[in-house]
C-alpha cells in the first residue's frame, strides 16, 4: 500500500515538473544582480529552482523572486523592513517559466525610500539586488534614485534592461525635469557672449524633450551661500515634483574668502549650505546629486600638471556625499585627469582663452583660465554624461544615446 502511494506521488510529481520546465530558448544566463548600486553578474538562469529573493539586514530592502529553474517554482517577492528606514517598493515574482519581470524594475539595486525590487528579465535567472547601507539620510543612493524615479507612474525608463530612452514627442506630465544649480562654469549665456558656454547649457541636446527636460538654472557669480540667500533655490525647491533631479555644483565662488556674501568654509557652512539643497530636494521624492567643481586651466611652472585651486571643497562634497548617502559624479578629479592627459595646450582650447579677431564678439582677443567655451562645455558635459551613465543611475539612462566620455 505505502508503495502505491509513493508511486502515485512520484507520477504527480513528474507531472507538476513537466508543466513548469523551462523551454530550452529560455534557459539563459541569470540576469545581473546589484549590491548597493554596483552591477556584478547574476546567476545562472532555468539551473536551478528558484529561491524567494531577500532583503538584507539593517538597509530597508526588497528583493526580486529568483528565476524558476527546470521543475523549479518561481520565487516570490521578498519584503523586509531593515534597520532604519521602510520600503515601498514591490519586489519582482517569478513565475513557473523562469522568472517573471520584477514591478519597477532598476539595474541600480533595491533599497532605501520607495526602493524597487531589482528585477529579473523574463525567462532569466538572477538574483535580486540586495539593499545598499543606509546613509542619515535614509537610504543608499542609487535605490533613491530609483525610487524617485518609479514614484511617477508613467518613467520613461521602462524597465532594467533599458539602458537608453528614445521616447518620440514632446514632455508630457511624466516627463522628469533634470535641474542644473551651480555658478558661471555651468550656467547660460546670451549669443552676444558667444562662445562662452557653461557645460549645462547644451544638455537638452543629449535628451529627446519625452525623456528629460533640463532646466539650467546655474547663476554667474554665485556660491552655495549666495545661491540660496538671493532666493534662487526657492522657486525650484517649490517646482520639484516626485522623480527629478537636482545636479548640485559649487565650489568656485564659496572660495572667495574677501567676499562675506559668497565665502563658506569646506567643512562648516560649505556642507550645511549643500544639505539644505539635498534635503529639500529628498522631501520632494526628487533625487539630488553632488558634483565637485571642474578644474580651472592652471598648471604648475612646467605645464605637466595642473594646480589645485580648490583647496578643501571637493573633499567636503565627497564627505557629505558618503554620510549621506547622496550621488557623486567627481568632477575635479575627473577634469583633472582629463585636462592632463592631453596637455596644456589643448586644454586651453576648451577655455575662453581666445586670440583677437577669433570670434566676432571678442574682436581683441580674451583670456579666461575658469570659464568654457562651447567646445569645452560640450566636452564637459560629455564627461558628466558618461559617469552618470558609468555608474549605473537612473539618471544616466534617460540619454538618447550612451554617452561616451572623451
Amino acid at each position: 500500500m505505502r508503495a502505491k502511494t509513493t508511486r502515485r506521488f512520484a507520477l504527480a510529481l513528474m507531472g507538476l515538473l513537466s508543466s513548469c520546465t523551462q523551454s530550452p530558448s529560455d534557459a539563459v544566463d541569470g540576469g545581473a544582480s546589484s549590491t548597493g548600486g554596483t552591477m556584478e553578474p547574476g546567476g545562472g538562469g532555468g539551473k536551478t529552482q528558484g529561491g524567494g529573493g531577500t532583503a538584507a539586514a539593517g538597509g530597508a530592502g526588497q528583493g526580486a523572486g529568483g528565476a524558476g529553474g527546470a521543475g523549479g517554482a518561481g520565487g516570490s517577492a521578498g519584503n523586509a523592513a531593515g534597520a532604519g528606514g521602510s520600503s515601498a517598493g514591490a519586489g519582482g515574482s517569478a513565475g513557473g517559466n523562469g522568472g517573471g519581470a520584477a514591478d519597477g524594475g532598476s539595474p541600480t539595486g533595491s533599497g532605501g525610500v520607495n526602493g524597487s525590487g531589482g528585477s529579473g528579465a523574463s525567462g532569466t535567472g538572477g538574483a535580486a539586488g540586495s539593499a545598499g547601507s543606509r546613509g542619515p539620510d535614509g537610504g543608499d543612493a542609487a535605490a533613491r534614485d530609483a525610487g524617485a524615479r518609479d514614484a511617477r507612474a508613467d518613467s520613461p525608463v521602462l524597465d532594467a534592461a533599458a539602458t537608453t530612452c528614445n521616447l518620440a514627442g514632446a514632455a508630457t506630465a511624466s516627463t522628469p525635469t533634470i535641474y542644473v544649480i551651480g555658478d558661471s562654469t555651468a550656467s547660460i549665456y546670451t549669443a552676444d557672449l558667444f562662445p562662452r558656454m557653461g557645460w549645462a547649457q547644451p544638455l537638452q541636446d543629449y535628451y529627446t524633450a519625452a525623456c528629460a527636460t533640463i532646466q539650467d538654472k546655474a547663476r554667474s557669480g554665485r556660491s552655495s551661500k549666495s545661491f540660496f540667500d538671493e532666493g534662487a533655490w526657492t522657486p525650484i525647491r517649490d517646482a520639484l515634483r516626485a522623480g527629478d533631479y537636482v545636479l548640485i555644483q559649487f565650489g568656485h565662488n564659496d572660495e572667495k574668502t574677501d567676499d562675506p556674501t559668497l565665502f563658506t568654509d569646506p567643512f562648516t557652512t560649505f556642507e550645511q549650505f549643500l544639505s539644505i539643497y539635498i534635503d529639500d530636494t529628498i522631501a520632494k521624492r526628487a533625487t539630488p546629486i553632488l558634483l565637485t567643481p571642474i578644474n580651472r586651466n592652471n598648471w604648475n611652472s612646467t605645464n605637466t600638471a595642473l594646480d589645485d585651486t580648490h583647496g578643501n571643497y571637493p573633499v567636503a562634497m565627497r564627505q557629505l556625499a558618503a554620510a549621506r548617502g547622496v550621488s557623486l559624479v567627481d568632477m575635479t578629479a575627473l577634469t583633472k585627469a582629463y585636462f592632463e592627459r592631453i596637455g596644456q595646450a589643448a586644454t586651453t582650447l576648451l577655455f575662453m582663452d581666445l586670440a583677437a579677431g577669433q570670434f566676432p564678439n571678442y574682436p581683441t582677443g580674451n583670456v579666461d583660465n575658469t570659464h568654457l567655451q562651447e567646445v569645452g562645455a560640450r566636452t564637459i558635459a560629455q564627461i558628466t554624461l558618461a559617469d552618470l551613465y558609468r555608474q549605473r543611475l537612473p539618471i544616466g539612462f534617460l540619454v538618447k544615446a550612451v554617452p561616451v566620455a572623451p
